[in-house]
């Protein structure tokens, strides 16, 4: 696995890295967070591509106030795949983290991404738990985590994105050998994550260490059909590699997606789609470089979800249809009873009268 190339003791410690168009307004805000962290150590790379608003400005006022922070212009608009592989070629330190132009670093986020990352040397992507707030700066009332271990992050790599963009912090020799996929315009760390993830540890802080401004200028905002599109399109071809076998539509990657981001079952789960999901996960647990303690405890989640559909099934041959699939996936017969002590005693019996089922 790649991380981190032999260390140069001239370099700082990490490159913040921002690319930023026209974001004058939140600019300020988001280069102090950085100005402001409890880890001096730092070079903050801020990527201009080619700004018509005061942003050159505005950089160029911060350039000459912290001698770190260093300022490339585009001469045109690169988009933001092609800046930020600009900015990991220009980088200095083995390590990179990002943030967005109008999001905000704690100021103990560096020291303790890095912290974290020198008594874990296996991990090559980390992010961390963010505040979402509004755009005058109102954080919601409880943060957003991510999953935490890299098993979970790998399974919800599937479906979702595990990691908030802003707050990742990677390894230089990593990306630079596997960089943005400049053919992605929208959802480039989507797709960039799940490419690291086969040569690297991933992992997340349970920490809220950003805070993710929501305003209507966000490309998230802007570009929402496109990044939706963009997301249907990698999970379809990631669940289409670990089951070729199996039919990949956007009606049924929407309910899946549905199904694993929720903790109780919906009208919409068949014992079909269950099905589905439970021969996806046997796949999944099935591929090499998987840690089996979080794996049996992920492998628990999925299960005891199935169970949440399955006491709500009124036909007793759908039921038993979604109970084999999921004693395929617990493995050996003995543990898939042991999950009977989670369904209930009496619930098993009703369920699983035959005792020499396979």
């Amino acid at each position: 696995m790649i991380r981190t190339a032999t260390p140069d003791r001239s370099a700082p410690r990490v490159t913040v890295l921002t690319s930023v168009f026209n974001g004058a307004r939140f600019l300020d805000e988001a280069i102090g967070s950085i100005h402001r962290q409890s880890c001096g150590d730092f070079e903050y790379l801020l990527i201009d591509d080619a700004s018509t608003d005061a942003t050159p400005t505005l950089l160029a006022t911060w350039a000459e106030r912290d001698p770190r922070i260093r300022v490339i212009r585009n001469e045109t608009n690169l988009g933001l795949t092609r800046s930020l592989n600009k900015g990991i070629h220009l980088a200095r330190a083995p390590w990179i983290a990002r943030q967005d132009a109008d999001d905000w670093s704690h100021p103990e986020r560096l020291a303790k991404q890095l912290a974290h990352l020198e008594t874990h040397p296996e991990i090559g992507l980390l992010g961390c738990a963010a505040w979402w707030m509004d755009p005058l700066g109102q954080r919601e009332a409880a943060p957003r985590v991510n999953p935490v271990d890299h098993e979970e992050i790998a399974w919800t790599l599937l479906f979702h994105n595990p990691f908030f963009h802003t707050s990742v912090l990677f390894s230089r020799a990593l990306v630079r050998t596997h960089p943005y996929d400049e053919a992605w315009r929208f959802g480039q760390d989507f797709e960039l994550w799940g490419r690291l993830s086969r040569h690297t540890r991933c992992a997340n802080l349970a920490e809220p260490l950003v805070c993710i401004r929501r305003h209507e200028e966000r490309v998230s905002a802007r570009h929402f059909q496109s990044q939706q599109a963009s997301t249907l399109e990698l999970t379809a071809s990631r669940c289409r590699a670990l089951c070729p076998e199996l039919t990949w539509d956007p009606e049924r990657l929407q309910t899946l997606r549905s199904l694993q981001s929720s903790r109780w079952a919906t009208s919409e789960e068949s014992p079909e789609l269950h099905g589905v999901w439970l021969r996806l996960f046997q796949a999944f647990a099935q591929q090499e470089g998987l840690d089996r303690r979080p794996l049996d405890a992920l492998r628990q989640q999925v299960l005891q979800r199935s169970w949440r559909a399955v006491i709500g099934m009124t036909n007793l041959e759908a039921r038993w249809s979604v109970i084999r699939e999921m004693g395929r996936v617990a493995g050996a017969w003995e543990s898939f009873r042991a999950l009977g002590i989670l369904m209930g005693r009496r619930a098993w019996r009703a369920m699983a009268p035959d005792r020499n089922a396979p």
